[in-house]
């Protein structure tokens, strides 16, 4: 993994891996091979979240866990409400954009298909509409993702109009896991020109990765909020 994408890469990465397995934990060198990057790098990462009561590393045997912060008491009634989602995934979600070069958008699950409650716009100062509020179909990316097991896969879909051309745009979904390992809490997509999210390709594989990392990482914040 590059050392570029740091916060939305590497440090998410940590706290993803954490997140699958608090009680075993994972050793120094399952990150490092997980992160693709040199020990001192990974032991500066590691650094900063001890420092920040998100890990605790045991020198005797290697092996990280989650911090305090991230074991919460769960929550009455299990489930973050949208707000809480919201919150949760704005910086995310920013950075998400920076990175990836398209619109990001967050969505709840809707009668009609899925919800849009946030919508970072693209960064290339292109003339866009703020589709907060929008319900979008059972067919758009955004309700395939919710509708779909969490499994960490991502949903591809091609918005129109389709036909290779310089208009054609796209989108790619994932869900967002929910803390308490339920029904996912949301979706979260990025969108743009279809040329972007190619059905294969090193470009899609990286934007996957973005994606699955900041969802994991909504989730991960989401865990570590206090009950209400």
């Amino acid at each position: 993994m590059p050392e570029h994408r740091a916060p939305v890469g590497s440090t998410a990465t940590v706290l993803k891996l954490l997140a699958r397995q608090p009680d075993r934990g994972v050793t120094f060198h399952e990150l490092t091979a997980s992160l693709g990057l040199p020990d001192r790098t990974v032991g500066d990462l590691l650094s900063g979240l001890r420092a920040e009561g998100l890990v605790e590393y045991e020198a005797d045997s290697g092996v990280c866990r989650p911090g305090e912060p991230l074991r919460p008491p769960p929550r009455p009634g299990g489930r973050p409400d949208c707000n809480d989602v919201r919150a949760a995934a704005m910086p995310w979600a920013d950075t998400l954009a920076a990175h990836s070069g398209m619109s990001v958008l967050l969505a709840v699950a809707h009668p009609r298909g899925a919800q849009i409650i946030h919508h970072v716009f693209r960064p290339d100062n292109s003339p866009q509409r703020l589709v907060t509020g929008d319900v979008v179909p059972a067919g758009s990316a955004l309700a395939r993702a919710l509708g779909e097991p969490y499994d960490g896969r991502c949903v591809r879909t091609v918005d129109g109009p389709g036909d290779g051309t310089v208009t054609d745009t796209a989108s790619l979904a994932t869900a967002v896991p929910a803390p308490d390992g339920g029904r996912p809490v949301a979706a979260l997509c990025l969108t743009g020109p279809g040329a972007m999210l190619r059905p294969t390709g090193e470009r899609t594989r990286h934007h996957e990765e973005l994606l699955r990392e900041a969802a994991c990482a909504i989730s991960a914040d989401l865990a570590a909020a206090p009950a209400r």
